[in-house]
């Protein structure tokens, strides 16, 4: 067995027998502190200062709101910052997380776009409680506009169901794909982020988004599958798209020493073996608000605010916040740009000079 497999191994093994693990040092918390909930898990930011944690979420998302609004006026117009959402294996609460992160981005002021392109198990209208009429599809077919499917949900997001729209894009016409392009260009003027709720696992499409965009979160549980699943993901990103920021969040945690634990080993394993650095934003923990909200159809981020997992994700969209790299966001332009050339198309540029 290589040291890679034992690593991990190893790794699963002590999330499932020892889920208290060692609480590791936090970069900025004094020896012994703790932190709430959600909590950032040794982020290592290069981007900017990094906000204190705290237990109210409010504080947090007028943070977030503060940096943002300084930003637009002192420095040049902003492309939308383009981040995919993922996981190795189903049943992690990604798609619970991608939409409850874009309704608190939402809330800190920011103009939100969600593109729903798990193609299997599409169900982001689900937890939100609406259903669109029109989806990517219909864009495809020139039966609509990107801006006709745009569809508004809670807080001012807007919802772009994807369908099976996504697979169509290898097999457009150069007149459709020219439409299309310009209407993903419009959407850097109508978003400050647009996240993708990819599938879970490694399909030719979800790669086609993981292989485009400029930042990646990853989400994962401490179950042993989950963990090995995304590793297996972060190493095939970090080989086909190295400039990739990746980032990591840790699903229905039972303590934050679990969390920990899988993070610090998690991050340690990519490393040793893949040479790259993955950000870990935070925590999630078990929380029966979240239950009750998919039951509900109503996202807990909402219907309870206070909860455990509301104030953990507003943790994670602050870190998120604080690290804007505007030099570096290709926006919109850029991520159709890679997924041409994934699908093995040219450049926008040269498409539109024809």
């Amino acid at each position: 067995m290589s040291d890679q497999a034992q690593g991990l191994r190893d790794l699963a093994d002590q999330a499932r027998r020892d889920p208290r693990g060692p609480t590791p040092y936090v970069s900025g918390a004094p020896d012994g502190a703790h932190t709430s909930a959600g909590a950032p898990i040794g982020v290592t930011s290069s981007a900017g200062p990094t906000p204190a944690v705290t237990d109210e979420p409010h504080l947090a998302v007028t943070s977030v709101r503060q940096t943002a609004r300084a930003a637009t006026i002192s420095g040049p117009r902003r492309r939308a910052r383009v981040v995919a959402v993922t996981s190795g294996k189903g049943g992690v609460g990604k798609t619970n997380f991608s939409t409850n992160l874009s309704l608190t981005l939402a809330q800190s002021g920011q103009r939100v776009i969600v593109l729903d392109a798990d193609l299997g198990l599409a169900n982001l209208h689900v937890v939100l409680g609406i259903t669109p009429r029109y989806h990517l599809e219909h864009v495809m077919r020139g039966e609509r506009t990107l801006r006709e499917v745009l569809y508004p949900g809670p807080c001012d997001i807007q919802i772009i169901g994807g369908g099976s729209g996504i697979t169509e894009l290898a097999n457009l016409d150069q007149r459709t794909r020219d439409v299309f392009v310009n209407g993903l260009q419009e959407l850097d003027s109508l978003a400050d982020v647009i996240l993708i709720d990819t599938g879970a696992g490694l399909s030719h499409n979800v790669l086609a988004f993981l292989c485009a965009v400029d930042e990646i979160i990853v989400v994962t549980t401490p179950e042993p599958t989950a963990i090995t699943d995304a590793y297996a993901t972060i190493k095939v990103v970090s080989r086909e798209n190295p400039s990739a920021r990746i980032m990591l969040v840790i699903n229905m945690a039972h303590s934050e020493a679990e969390a920990r634990n899988v993070a610090d080993k998690l991050t340690m394993i990519a490393h040793q073996f893949l040479r790259i650095d993955i950000d870990c934003l935070g925590y999630i923990p078990q929380d029966p608000a979240v239950t009750r909200a998919v039951r509900a159809q109503k996202p807990f981020s909402l219907s309870e605010p206070g909860s455990p997992a509301a104030r953990s994700v507003a943790q994670i969209a602050a870190q998120l916040g604080y690290r804007q790299a505007a030099a570096s966001n290709s926006g919109v332009g850029g991520l159709l740009n890679r997924m041409q050339r994934f699908f093995g198309y040219r450049d926008v540029a040269v498409a539109r000079r024809r």
